[in-house]
């Protein structure tokens, strides 16, 4: 197996990339973030149901529309079911994120070696978070592919002096840019370093030239979406200028002190080989100026916004990852001057074993189950005339896209107001501290019987979330009643 991975080592890290992106894609339901699902899934659902997105939709039409496009071609094929269709919607996310691993290959191989391409294309393929992350519905991942092109193709014009890879690297940057607008911190740092750069720079209007294109056309759609050419980028960047508190402030998101990021990255990439990694990382950036110094702005630009997700660290993981391997190489050499290297080998290998049992635990983390499964025991159940959805013990944006489309659906969260509906239901999907006080009361308010059918405990990972931080990753237990 060593003398064949040698001898294709590219084939093989995408062979294990697909297998573990395959297992992400059926076992990794529901949604991780809120953003995740009430965004992307629910814009997705609007446009394949030949809806049109709201007038106020600020991002780029282009990727729901994407994801629009599988959810039309599943139900064209008569796959009724959401929950069916999201294993589709994840497969084909996890398919478009291999080419992060060949990207990541190629560049390191043409800058540094085919060893050190290989390390890289094994971070990308089995790092634990890049799996889960690559199958869910991320803009954040997303606009890692376009990233990398951007850098493949500005390093294949530096050694092969074709003029069109610098107008495609301007190209792919812009799509990156129009996918994640909050991008802008890495790409004007980019864009400076090539208009600089010795290499690009007689010929750096052809990379300006390939970005205005994707900019026009984002601009263009706007008018179509939004009714006002370049919408999205008034609605991304206008406030900048006229309101800077604005900016920095979380206005209810999570929030944290400047250091959250650098910590949130040493915490990623498993201490203390994490300390190896991000130090590796800045002797890396020697060779890879221009990402090194975008890198920097970027998490310099986030780390004063006062809005802390951990999430928003994604776009530049693989870029890191990049200066990280390429630097590898030299602090190995340090480690070996100091006569250390068996405490550099061991890190490595307590790095991978503890990754190796994130990765197996993330692959099956079922996100949001409390909110996602209910709906769809009751959506497979195929005898629903309406939900009642009681919040009791904590409110939340319900995922009514997993209950079908023809199925009414009723939320309260005050006990008080089912004195004041009349609602035509046959299940009740019950959140609650006090199970048997709030069934009982739910039938006598009703008058009628309610029997449990299913419990639907969080899942492991949710429950570990929600100890960790519980303000803002809730869940709870919920009871599935069938009402008669």
């Amino acid at each position: 197996m060593k003398r064949l991975f040698e001898k294709y080592p590219l084939v093989i890290l995408i062979i294990f990339g697909i297998i573990l992106r395959i297992l992400a894609s059926f076992f990794s339901k529901g949604f991780l973030t809120l953003d995740d699902h009430h965004n992307l899934v629910v814009d997705a659902d609007l446009l394949a149901s030949g809806l049109s997105l709201p007038a106020d939709f600020k991002d780029s039409a282009l990727y729901p529309f994407i994801v629009s496009l599988i959810m039309q071609i599943v139900r064209v094929f008569g796959i009724n079911s959401p929950d069916t269709e999201m294993v589709f919607v994840r497969l084909a996310h996890g398919l478009f994120s291999v080419v992060g691993i060949y990207l990541v290959f190629k560049i390191l191989e043409a800058k540094v070696d085919k060893r050190s391409a290989a390390i890289g294309g094994i971070f990308m393929a089995a790092f634990f978070v890049m799996p889960i992350f690559s199958v869910h519905q991320f803009e954040e991942v997303i606009c890692q592919i376009p990233l990398l092109a951007s850098v493949w193709y500005f390093i294949r014009f530096e050694k092969e002096n074709i003029n069109l890879y610098l107008f495609l690297s301007g190209l792919f940057i812009g799509v990156a840019l129009i996918l994640r607008f909050p991008l802008i911190s890495f790409v004007v740092p980019f864009l400076l370093g090539v208009v600089i750069d010795k290499s690009s720079r007689k010929l750096s209007f052809l990379f300006l030239f390939g970005f205005l294109v994707i900019i026009f056309l984002q601009s263009l759609s706007n008018l179509y979406v939004n009714g006002e050419f370049g919408y999205s980028f008034s609605q991304n960047y206008g406030f900048i200028l006229s309101d800077y508190n604005s900016i920095i402030k979380s206005d209810g998101y999570p929030a944290g002190p400047p250091s959250r990021y650098l910590l949130t990255l040493l915490a990623a990439f498993i201490p203390p080989f994490s300390i190896l990694f991000l130090i590796s990382a800045l002797r890396g950036s020697k060779k890879f100026i221009i990402i090194g110094l975008s890198i920097l702005a970027f998490l310099i630009a986030h780390s004063v916004i006062e809005n802390k997700q951990e999430r928003f660290l994604l776009p530049i993981i693989p870029m890191l990852i990049i200066l990280a391997v390429a630097g590898f190489n030299n602090l190995k050499q340090w480690f070996q001057k100091k006569n250390l290297s068996k405490i550099y080998k061991y890190n490595w290998i307590y790095f991978w074993v503890l990754n190796s049992i994130l990765l197996m635990f993330f692959i099956f983390h079922y996100g949001k189950k409390d909110r996602v499964e209910p709906l769809v025991y009751i959506n497979d159940k195929q005898d629903a005339a309406g939900v009642l959805i009681a919040q009791f013990s904590y409110t939340f944006l319900v995922p009514d896209y997993y209950l079908g489309k023809t199925i009414p659906i009723h939320i309260i969260d005050d006990k008080k107001k089912l004195q004041q509906q009349e609602m035509i239901i046959n299940y009740c999907v019950l959140y609650t501290d006090s199970l048997e006080q709030d069934k009982n009361y739910l039938e006598k308010i009703m008058e009628r019987k309610f029997v449990l059918e299913k419990t639907i405990e969080p899942s492991i990972g949710d429950l570990i979330a929600h100890k960790l931080n519980p303000k803002f990753n809730k869940s709870r237990t919920c009871y599935v009643f069938k009402i008669y």
